[in-house]
């Protein structure tokens, strides 16, 4: 996948209440609002707008994305050409099993982040980048 949609799949993925400024196609808004009830902790105080803290979080992602390549998990040639692609290694069990109860836990969440994965272009008008407001999509090439 693009890095550029890894970074936003994360991002939802860490702050799903986020996902109510998101627009959703007409068949995605009831995953929207299933997605955004996720049971989280309650924020400790004001957070600063979804386009700042999505900057703000890059230098963090990207060091983890590199670290997990130099351990495998990740194909470091792809992550050049800007794809995230599964590397050789696999999770450990132990690792596996938390994700996925997880996972189930969050289920609607975790079905609004496969829709906008599989069904949303990532750029150009429409596209996520444009959708989600957090990425400039104005000059992207389509």
């Amino acid at each position: 996948m693009p890095r550029d949609l890894f970074r936003i799949l994360d991002f939802y993925l860490l702050f799903p209440e986020s996902l109510k400024d998101v627009r959703f196609r007409q068949e995605h808004r009831g995953l929207k609002s299933r997605a955004v009830a996720t049971k989280r902790a309650p924020a400790y105080g004001p957070r600063p707008e979804d386009a700042v803290l999505f900057e703000r979080m890059r230098p963090f992602q990207e060091a983890a994305v590199d670290t997990l390549a130099l351990q495998q998990f990740f194909v470091s040639d792809a992550l050049v050409d800007g794809w995230v692609e599964p590397g050789r290694e696999t999770l450990p069990p132990q690792l596996s099993e938390r994700i996925r109860h997880i996972n189930a836990e969050e289920a609607a969440l975790i079905e609004a982040l496969r829709a906008i994965a599989a069904d949303y272009p990532l750029e150009g008008a429409g596209g996520l980048k444009d959708r989600t407001g957090l990425l400039e999509h104005r000059y992207d090439a389509v």
